[in-house]
């Protein structure tokens, strides 16, 4: 058996005899028995190979710290003669050896192994001298553990490569390799990616403020009628990635610090104490009043955020958003958001540090037909009414408040603020009877319409007493 004679009887899919079992990587079949996933945010600058060119540093990435390590194995696919030598190279692809990388090459056959070329910090390339004390049959196999390398750019991917050579030569000039496999794109040696996600989702029911009730207190079906759920949040490993300074399996401590990593909660907050609770119950309306108990106060305002001494601890241990409004006022319609902006956790010197995360926790909505009325105006040298129709087959009630004046006036409703729309009908009031205005002749107002969005039209219409001409506005 002569390797000359056997340069092309590449082994196809056959197996390895005798070869150790622990082995992550099989080469032929370019395939992986882990993800080799690991979480951007645990490469740290404090722990680096130097690269020959003397710029940027590269990270370490270790792998779990036992024999396995980043083992990878493949048949040779070409016979030794007893006496004779073949060279098997590895190249790593976005990725250098480092000081702990302990290159070492085991095989099943009868074969002397020695360093050749490579494997020295900061290079990328190892060649490995076999060398026959018996005849080495081609399906025999290889084993590389390698265990640390360092990545030149996480944002790509680590790869290797085993080729074997005839020569020493042919190796160092990487010439006509006789067998040539590596690791596919789709199993990479090494990958990375951000380990954290946040996780928000809206509540299904129990966040709908009650037209009926002036939009002041939430339906039925909330939990109570001051109180209603809006939804849930918390910050969570992304898949199962590795830490890549030990190879185990990475957790949210070693990314981020959870007591100091703020939370922002966005939505409108106006007269309202919206919070997170301190009771961590599965989303979804309960009959349990305590789903939203024991509520840990976010700061209330104006202006759109609450974020108090919020932090990530006090989201992940609580999780469930939910809105407490006083009484009194109308309950804001709108959207909530969450974002998070994270400080350094166990993982010092992170060159990838947390990005900002950010989500949809869920909403308020109004039942019924709201409609914004911007100008309105009891102006005497004007005669303004507001149309309201019903296509429905049920009479609709009606309300109009929230009046909106300038600052040096003062509006109070008047008899024909509230009111009922006829089914198939439709209800013209006047502005004069619908609100007093003291100081100027002009206001904005919501009309509230208990019945479907689909089933109502609203319009203003405005006469000009002194030429009769009409301006008419459609809102709804």
């Amino acid at each position: 058996m002569n390797k000359k004679t056997l340069a092309l009887a590449v082994a196809t899919g056959l197996g390895l005899t005798g070869v150790t079992a622990q082995a992550e990587y099989d080469l032929d079949a370019g395939s992986s028995t882990t993800d080799n996933i690991y979480a951007l945010e645990t490469l740290s600058s404090g722990n680096v190979t130097a690269n020959s060119g003397g710029t940027a540093n590269y990270p370490n990435v270790a792998a779990d710290g036992t024999a396995t390590d980043f083992n990878a194995n493949a048949a040779l696919g070409v016979g030794i003669s007893t006496g004779e030598d073949l060279f098997v190279r590895f190249d790593l692809d976005n990725a250098v050896f480092t000081a702990g990388s302990n290159l070492v090459l085991s095989s099943s056959g009868n074969v002397a192994i020695a360093t050749a070329q490579g494997g020295t910090t900061s290079s990328t390339f190892v060649t490995f001298q076999l060398s026959a004390a018996q005849d080495v049959d081609q399906t025999d196999g290889v084993a590389l553990n390698l265990e640390e390398i360092a990545v030149m750019d996480a944002g790509s991917n680590v790869g290797l490569t085993m080729s074997v050579y005839e020569t020493l030569t042919q190796a160092v000039s990487q010439g006509d390799a006789l067998k040539t496999v590596s690791t596919s794109s789709a199993a990479p040696l090494a990958s990375f990616a951000s380990g954290l996600k946040l996780t928000s989702s809206a509540a299904t029911s129990g966040n709908v403020a009650d037209v009926e009730e002036d939009f002041e207190a939430f339906t039925g079906d909330s939990i109570q009628t001051t109180l209603a759920l809006i939804g849930d949040a918390a910050v969570e490993l992304d898949g199962t990635p590795a830490n890549a300074q030990d190879g185990a399996a990475a957790n949210l401590a070693q990314m981020f610090n959870a007591a100091t990593s703020s939370v922002v909660i966005s939505g409108d907050f106006t007269g309202a104490n919206s919070t997170v609770t301190t009771d961590n119950n599965s989303l979804g309306l309960s009959a349990n009043a305590t789903l939203c108990s024991g509520l840990a106060a976010i700061s209330t305002n104006n202006a759109g955020t609450a974020s108090s001494g919020l932090f990530v601890a006090d989201l992940n241990a609580t999780e469930n958003l939910c809105y407490s409004a006083p009484g009194g006022s109308a309950i804001p319609e709108g959207d909530y958001t969450v974002s998070v902006t994270f400080t350094e956790g166990l993982i010092a010197n992170q060159t990838d540090a947390p990005a900002a995360l950010s989500g949809d926790v869920g909403a308020i909505q109004h039942n019924g037909t709201t409609v914004e009325l911007p100008y309105l105006t009891t102006f005497s040298d004007y005669n303004q009414r507001i149309v309201m129709v019903n296509r429905g087959s049920q009479d609709a009630a009606y309300s109009i408040s929230d009046f909106q004046t300038e600052s040096d006036t003062t509006a109070v409703a008047g008899t024909a603020a509230t009111g009922t729309i006829p089914a198939g009908g439709s209800a013209v009031v006047k502005v004069s009877d619908v609100v007093t205005l003291t100081g100027k002749t002009r206001t904005a107002a919501t009309v509230n319409i208990v019945a479907a969005t689909g089933n109502i039209s609203v319009a203003t219409t405005q006469v000009n007493l002194a030429d009769s001409s009409t301006d008419t506005i459609v809102l709804q």
